[in-house]
């Protein structure tokens, strides 16, 4: 799977986070704070829930949780390819980026959380009470208009919806017609910042301790 469109919460809220990296207790610490109830909100995130951060095996378990819904970022694709295809230089990558903690896990169960992140999508949209509409992804949505099909269908378009930092290094404020909101991590923020009606949230809580959340249901 590379796109999932998700319908309107009729019953609680929607979240997005941005990147995880092993934060486990600070996504515990954000939902406390907002109340938030599994049984009918729904939490969303712009994936990266590995490396980096202390509790890369308990974020990955999250993805069997009913109420989380990532996407896949670089990070899970990085342990996709290492576990998938080993080789010095991927490992030696992966290592570097953070991912030393799977040289302590069985190639067994990496392989188990390595299917796991496989079939997570690299695009949602969600369907909002409002009638807007919001997609999520890691990197950033690289097409001028909302064309799932298309984004998911390129190799191009896909790795750059994983990989690519070009609309905010270009401070590339253009609006993305067809679509209300799109959220990003992937790039390390001081405070979340907006080009166009796309809003870049990682604000590294691996170093910041600043995990962002944004209530999706609450937005104009």
């Amino acid at each position: 799977m590379r796109y999932q469109h998700f319908e309107k919460n009729t019953q609680g809220r929607d979240f997005v986070i941005g990147d995880l990296h092993g934060m486990y207790d600070l996504l515990m610490e954000a939902l406390a704070a907002v109340s938030f109830d599994p049984s009918k909100d729904r939490c969303f995130s712009c994936g990266d829930l590995i490396d980096r951060g202390p509790d890369s095996e308990k974020c990955l378990g999250l993805i069997d949780e009913p109420w989380f819904f990532p996407v896949r970022g670089n990070h899970e694709q990085c342990m996709i390819d290492t576990t998938l295809r080993p080789s010095s230089h991927l490992i030696a990558q992966w290592v570097t980026c953070g991912g030393r903690w799977h040289m302590r896990v069985s190639h067994e169960q990496m392989v188990r959380y390595t299917e796991k992140a496989a079939v997570l999508p690299v695009l949602i949209s969600v369907d909002m009470p409002s009638g807007q509409k919001i997609a999520i992804c890691h990197a950033e949505y690289p097409l001028p208009s909302w064309d799932p099909e298309k984004a998911v269908n390129d190799v191009e378009l896909l790795r750059a919806m994983q990989w690519s930092r070009e609309k905010i290094e270009s401070d590339n404020d253009s609006i993305v017609e067809g679509i209300d909101h799109i959220f990003c991590g992937h790039t390390i923020v001081d405070q979340v910042e907006t080009l166009g009606n796309t809003h870049f949230i990682d604000t590294g809580g691996f170093e910041s301790r600043n995990l962002t959340m944004i209530e999706l249901t609450s937005l104009a």
